[in-house]
């Protein structure tokens, strides 16, 4: 996958499109590989974000907190379940 002109190298698998996220004046993009079940989430620098991949089956919709400087999103857990994550 490639950010601006940086490449990251992901393991083989099926992954959903990367969805690109605009907060707090940062740029977060956001990956799922759908045989794994992990959702990956990177800086626009291609860092990852610390405490990823997490466990999620979907794409994520990345949100500012309450608190407006904390992150939080959702994915799909197990079957008809829905996963809340914050990120400090």
């Amino acid at each position: 996958m490639k950010i601006k002109s940086k490449t990251i190298d992901l393991d083989y698998g099926q992954y959903t499109q990367p969805k690109i996220f605009y907060l707090n004046d940062k740029i977060y993009v956001a990956v799922t590989d759908l045989q794994t079940n992990k959702v990956y989430l990177f800086d626009s620098q291609t860092k990852p974000i610390p405490n990823f991949p997490v466990y999620g089956n979907s794409g994520i919709d990345l949100k500012t907190a309450k608190q407006k400087t904390h992150l939080e999103f959702v994915v799909k857990g197990d079957r008809n379940s829905v996963i809340l994550y914050n990120i400090n």
